[in-house]
């Protein structure tokens, strides 16, 4: 992959935007819209100019202008897939996904960009106030779309991960080490289970195993809300934040929405009807046991849970923002564990 591109906004120039979205750009104006979501990237939305007298707009993604994070980011190779994902997976599938128009990637410092449709998102989705029915039958739809079977795709293997492997069992554990004790002062005294950090890594870690063992699909690997763009007339979803590409269990994804994107009441209100759908649009119906899928459903929630814990590590924990998240993906995840009875 080149190695030659613009590490940060201010390496931006109107001849390299030029020559990048293939049209005379003038002059450029720059604005944060990623603030508060992205942890390993730093967005913007860049605001052209062009010669013609149009304007136009678009994303840039950087590698955060942070060097510990770059370094998490090249032990665990999310930079380089989802650059991959955009050069090579994308245009193989029938999912919303915003057109890329270059990405770029240097192995010797992690450091990326990638240039990709801007899409005029509804600002009032938030992801601790959750979605509504409406929106969570499109995600349904869009994952039912994505979740191509990996034998059919043996390809897509060199670029995602498995949902399992011996490096993150290890960064589970270290994620719930880290965070357990920490997030469980943070929730309802009716959802901090009585589990030590060990015991708590030790369960996640043997849900994802059994998980493991199911069969095998294209996942997104972090369908919230925050990677959701929802158009502001309500008709359509594109998947964004492709850092987490992965190969396992549909119920992986489907679980981790559930507990993610929709408030605690309307997940359990929602959930057999949105599974229905998702079973009608995936043409799966005399494949699947859909008891067997449900508690699937359950147990995927303990990959959340460790989301919720990382974030005292991968994010900055001093910061409201970061502990108002993982508080609401801690309630959540662990709602959906004790409502099926994994804890």
């Amino acid at each position: 992959m080149s190695s030659d591109f613009p590490r940060r906004l201010a390496d931006l120039t109107t001849s390299w935007l030029s020559e990048v979205i293939r049209e005379d750009v003038l002059t450029f104006e720059s604005a944060n819209v990623g603030a508060g979501k992205g942890m390993l990237g730093d967005i913007f939305r860049i605001d052209i100019a062009l010669a013609d007298s149009g304007r136009r707009s678009i994303i840039v993604k950087f590698a955060a202008d942070r060097e510990d994070l770059r370094a998490a980011a090249r032990r665990s190779g999310v930079f380089e897939r989802e650059v991959n994902f955009y050069r090579h997976v994308a245009v193989h599938l029938r999912c919303r996904i915003p057109k890329c128009h270059g990405s770029w990637f240097d192995p010797d410092t992690s450091e990326f960009l990638i240039v990709m449709e801007y899409i005029d998102a509804d600002p009032a989705v938030n992801q601790i106030a959750g979605i509504s029915r409406q929106q969570a039958e499109m995600v349904v739809r869009e994952l039912a779309s994505l979740h191509v079977p990996a034998h059919a795709m043996p390809s897509i293997a060199e670029y995602a991960m498995p949902a399992v492997s011996p490096g993150r069992r290890t960064n589970q554990r270290l994620f719930v080490n880290n965070g357990w004790e920490r997030l469980r002062n943070l929730l309802p005294e009716k959802l901090r289970a009585p589990l030590s950090s060990e015991e708590m890594g030790n369960r996640l870690v043997e849900a994802m195993d059994h998980l493991a063992r199911q069969p095998a699909f294209l996942l997104h690997g972090d369908a919230r809300p925050d990677n959701l763009l929802f158009s502001r007339d309500g008709t359509q979803v594109a998947l964004i934040d492709w850092q987490g590409l992965m190969i396992g269990p549909r119920e992986w994804d489907l679980g981790y929405f559930f507990s993610q994107g929709l408030r605690i009441e309307d997940r359990r209100a929602w959930t057999t009807d949105l599974l229905d759908l998702y079973i009608e649009m995936a043409s799966i119906g005399h494949e699947v046991n859909k008891v067997e899928m449900m508690e699937n459903i359950g147990r995927s929630a303990w990959f959340s849970f460790g989301v919720a814990c990382s974030l005292f590590t991968v994010a900055d924990g001093s910061s409201q923002q970061t502990i108002d998240l993982a508080v609401s993906m801690g309630e959540r995840s662990l709602s959906l564990l004790f409502d099926h009875r994994e804890l």
